[in-house]
């Protein structure tokens, strides 16, 4: 093997030529279908599955500028991507454009990430749709799904001052096998079912800001005292109950410690507490996690007076939940850039991927940033439910003035963000086979499981099921806080290479035509790389070492499988001497 052929590049011209080929997707979106698409996977994740979880453990009211930190950082990388999409209209997306710029090695390690961040978007995804079906059933019907079948069996289930043991998520499991009937039936049914959807949604979000206006309580986002926040780590839950902290030893826990290690070391801890109190003491993270890798690199300490300087009502988690916040909302922006990966399958893609990547990343943005507003201004944001929290918020509207109008809403908001979610999967799950199905095509993947495309419905149909049963095992049976932040750091990986490769092709291919060119991208593409890579930093240090560990599982499967099988390295093979 030459080392050699682990950095060889795919031509512009051989883009070219694959999308002149005739075994190739149908091209039949239009810039309405694409944009709809984006919105389908962006408008969703974001609204109806993070903005409670960010708003109650990590932010506060000041959710609103870890979206808005979030949506600068994806302008930077959509306008990278517009102007790639434009340029190699075919299917895979990063890993298409990667494999332009940076050759085959680091092509297969972005579309390994992406496959992970796609699916563990959809898996995500899967487990707030059954606590929206929870809340739906509970405010039409009065009844819920048992909570013993509601979460993985991971996560303690807490129910009043008790705690119950989940066997798994069966609801996601169920919604993620009707989607991948769905995705294997075809990309026009898809498309329709996608296009219902976001209308729907839209109609609920919509309705949720005018709504949602009129029970604002301002007092909520600048009075709420900042004692009020929910714990980070073991270290601020010591600090605020003295008299547990009196209980520990002087040095017997530092920011290494958890919760779970104390209670380990100091069983005599949970005496006189129940259930509940015992498992949020578990919960807790060490204080290192609060600062993600900046706290491993030493960084931490310089950074804490600005943390405890702009702490308000409004910022109660500081400067830090504020970054947290946008590195875990991150994922809830993905939607634009699965638009990418149906170039091929878009008409006239040089004009309208990047129109539909650019509008729709513009008007989700928005829309979180107002949602999350009403959502912090409805009720505090430490008693934001963080599974179902927009459709919990008017049900508990609803109950405090005995109101039949408000539980109506609250149910059609719920039936609303169920549409919303399924539609969030829909697109997320189509964008991942399309990556399957680009590598496959290049031979680093089996091409008669990946890149058969079935001959009625002219969809990947083997990759789709095989990803589908995946998914659906991983939604109900891996915990959802694991899940997220794969999705967030595998997100952020995709980003920065983009940003990369769209800055190496300006400088190694200047002549070549680019129907959409990024605006100043030499002062775009490094903005959008370092604030990426920021937001990386941010993350905490396991969720880094899962990443390690996928990719070197897929370094593992390259070297075993792909280089031998590679079109890019056997077209450089000289004939074999007969």
């Amino acid at each position: 093997m030459s080392w050699k052929h682990l950095f060889e590049r795919k031509s512009l011209e051989m883009l070219d030529s694959e999308m002149k080929s005739e075994n190739r997707l149908h091209r039949i979106l239009g810039p309405i279908s694409l944009t709809s698409l984006g919105v389908g996977a962006i408008i969703g994740a974001g609204i109806f599955a993070m903005t409670g979880r960010v708003a109650a453990n990590d932010a506060g009211p000041a959710v609103v500028l870890s979206f808005a930190l979030a949506g600068i950082a994806c302008i930077f990388a959509a306008m990278c991507y517009a102007e790639f999409a434009s340029l190699a209209p075919v299917a895979g997306s990063a890993y298409t454009y990667t494999y332009a710029t940076l050759g085959e090695i680091c092509a297969w390690i972005i579309g390994w990430d992406l496959i992970l961040e796609y699916s563990m978007a959809c898996g995500v995804v899967a487990s707030h749709w059954t606590h929206y079906l929870n809340v739906a059933l509970l405010t039409v019907f009065g009844v819920e799904i048992p909570p013993h079948l509601t979460s993985d069996p991971f996560t303690p289930v807490v129910v009043g001052d008790h705690v119950i043991q989940a066997y798994g998520n069966i609801p996601a499991i169920l919604i993620m096998s009707l989607i991948t009937v769905v995705l294997v039936r075809g990309i026009r049914e898809s498309v329709f079912t996608n296009t219902f959807l976001v209308i729907v949604k839209l109609a609920v979000v919509l309705m949720v800001i005018a709504l949602g206006v009129g029970y604002v309580n301002y007092t909520n986002w600048t009075s709420v005292p900042v004692e009020n926040r929910k714990d980070v780590d073991l270290v601020d839950y010591l600090k605020r109950r003295p008299e547990i902290a009196s209980m520990v030893p002087e040095g017997d826990y530092n920011s290494q410690t958890s919760g779970a290690d104390l209670l380990k070391k100091h069983p005599e801890i949970a005496e006189g507490m129940t259930k509940a109190e015992v498992a949020h003491l578990e919960s807790l993270p060490n204080s290192l996690k609060k600062w993600g890798m900046l706290g491993v690199l030493g960084i931490r300490s310089s950074l804490e007076p600005i943390d405890d300087a702009i702490r308000s009502p409004f910022m109660p988690y500081g400067f830090s939940g504020i970054m947290v916040g946008a590195a875990l909302v991150f994922f809830a922006y993905i939607g634009f850039d699965s638009i990418s990966t149906h170039a091929e399958e878009a008409v006239n893609p040089q004009r309208n991927v990047p129109i539909a990547i650019l509008s729709s990343l513009l008007v989700c943005t928005l829309l979180y940033i107002l949602v999350s507003g009403v959502l912090c201004g409805m009720e505090p944001y430490h008693q934001i439910d963080t599974k179902a929290a927009v459709a919990e918020a008017f049900r508990r509207q609803a109950v405090n003035e005995d109101s039949w109008l408000l539980n109506s809403l609250a149910a059609f908001i719920a039936v609303g963000a169920l549409a919303g979610l399924t539609s969030v999967m829909l697109v997320q799950f189509l964008s991942q086979s399309r990556v399957f199905l680009a590598m496959a095509r290049d031979g680093l993947l089996p091409r008669n499981l990946f890149a058969t495309v079935h001959p009625k419905y002219r969809t990947p149909h083997r990759s789709t099921i095989l990803t589908g049963v995946g998914i659906a095992l991983a939604a109900g049976f891996l915990p959802i806080q694991l899940l997220e932040e794969m999705v967030s750091i595998g997100t952020l990986m995709a980003f920065v290479m983009v940003c990369s490769s769209v800055l190496i092709l300006r400088i190694t291919r200047p002549d070549a035509h680019r129907p959409f060119k990024c605006p100043g991208v030499f002062i775009i593409a490094p903005l959008g790389i370092l604030v990426n890579v920021t937001l990386m930093f941010f993350l905490p240090l396991d969720t880094w070492i899962r990443l390690a560990g996928w990719l070197g599982i897929g370094i593992l499967i390259y070297f075993g499988y792909g280089i031998r099988h590679s079109v890019m390295r056997r077209a450089h093979q000289p004939p074999t001497a007969t």
